[in-house]
């Protein structure tokens, strides 16, 4: 069998710029699972070198292999390379076994997915998190003990995929931002192979990943950051989602269904006005239409709309959506008005975590926060960020963590877990609600 699959890489290879042809193939990092449905599939590898660079997929079911129909790759000047490779026709509820080819690497299986399954309405578990800053450089004297080995604990609870509520990949310095090849470097650096624990959790199920302001540029950046539509580049070719391809839509902004959920992956930096402009926008005129429009036809049981910022914490501290009202109410208005069951807002950016409850209009409105993964956590009473008026009382964990989510019962009587785990992987809190609790009383 090894012999075959050795012929058959042998036969696909896919060729790098002229630049590459005297490096040595190397795989730099991944794979990396991004967007999966019940048929199609997208795998991310960072490599370097010319040569028979290939990814297939072993199908468990039917011992055969599966080729990539289409590819997208980005580059920098040492030749380091980004790509993301598409496969079609996959079956529903299949294990498929990643395969990589690069100078021998991967000839055994390490990683894997599955598709999704048939059954609109099964029980299901996935994750969430936010700030995650990976120790590998000066990082590690500033900030000791930043626990990357969460992913270890994360990845033993099997959640059926990731969704990564922004400050994925942090910008630090200037370098980092203000140049193609600095944002192509640490987003490279950061996947790269030091943290085995991180890669094998990327490996592993698929990753839907939005932005916020640390892997978009510099600190609390907005619509005026210079380099935005390099960033939005740089963004797009290392996390394999699905985004809207017309150029009106342009934005790290994008929607994605697991069986009878559905998730809105926003974008709070590309279009965001200054702060201190309370009539000025957040999300952006199309982005909003975008959305109302993706709530007002989903038929999901749970609409989930993930934002880099808080949603309902009005307490005034860093950033917020509060500091937008204009368009906040707008929005939180147009939900209640139209009684658009099942909506709940999951949030990142805070380096602490909580679910806050706010009656809007008879509506009850829910935002789920979940931060940090390895960043420090936030000394919120010192800061004078642990005043929140609309808190559910318990809910608040101020130390490293991740988030699990899961949804269970029968139709029209659908459950939702909502869970804070500590990086030891240990249950620190959970809130239990029906899908009734997610509509106008």
């Amino acid at each position: 069998m090894k012999q075959t699959l050795v012929l058959l890489f042998s036969l696909f290879y896919f060729v790098c710029a002229s630049a590459q042809a005297q490096i040595k193939p190397k795989l730099l990092a991944g794979p990396v699972i991004g967007a999966v449905t019940k048929t199609t599939a997208k795998i991310w590898i960072g490599y370097v070198g010319k040569g028979d660079n290939a990814l297939v997929l072993g199908d468990t079911s039917e011992n055969k292999l599966i080729y990539p129909t289409s590819m997208n790759y980005i580059s920098n000047k040492k030749g380091e390379v980004a790509l993301t490779m598409e496969f079609t026709g996959l079956k529903p509820g299949r294990t498929y076994n990643i395969l990589v080819s690069i100078d021998g690497y991967g000839t055994h299986a390490k990683f894997s997915f599955k598709t999704e399954d048939e059954n609109p309405a099964k029980d299901f578990d996935f994750l969430v998190g936010s700030c995650n800053l990976l120790q590998y450089d000066v990082t590690r004297a500033v900030f000791p003990g930043g626990a990357n080995w969460i992913y270890k604990r994360m990845k033993k609870k099997d959640g059926e995929f990731m969704v990564w509520l922004g400050d994925n990949v942090y910008y630090l310095y200037r370098k980092d931002w203000s140049t193609y090849e600095g944002m192509f470097k640490r987003q490279m650096k950061t996947r790269r192979a030091f943290n085995k624990f991180y890669r094998n959790f990327l490996g592993n199920q698929p990753n839907y990943a939005m932005w916020d302001d640390h892997d978009y540029g510099p600190n609390n950046a907005d619509k005026n950051f210079a380099l935005k539509d390099t960033s939005l580049k740089i963004y797009k070719a290392f996390w394999p989602n699905e985004y809207p391809v017309r150029e009106s839509l342009n934005g790290n902004y994008f929607s994605f269904k697991k069986y009878d959920a559905e998730f809105f992956m926003t974008d709070c930096r590309f279009h965001r006005d200054p702060k201190g402009d309370t009539a000025g926008s957040f999300l952006g005129e199309t982005q909003i239409l975008w959305l109302k429009n993706k709530l007002t036809t989903s038929d999901a049981t749970f609409k989930f709309i993930c934002m880099g910022s808080q949603v309902l914490n009005d307490n005034g501290f860093d950033e917020s959506y509060s500091d937008f009202p204009r368009e906040r109410n707008d929005l939180l208005n147009f939900i209640a008005n139209n009684n658009i069951k099942g909506v709940i807002f999951l949030t990142g950016d805070k380096h602490y975590s909580e679910l806050c409850k706010r009656n809007w209009k008879g509506y009850p409105m829910y935002d789920f926060t979940c931060s940090p993964l390895t960043a420090p956590p936030l000394p919120r009473k010192l800061l004078g960020a642990y005043k929140n008026q609309w808190r559910v009382a318990g809910t608040d964990y101020a130390r490293r963590n991740f988030g699990g989510i899961a949804i269970s019962g029968n139709k029209g009587e659908r459950m939702i877990s909502l869970k804070i785990y500590g990086r030891a992987g240990g249950k620190r809190r959970e809130i239990i609600l029906s899908q009734k609790d997610f509509q106008k009383q």
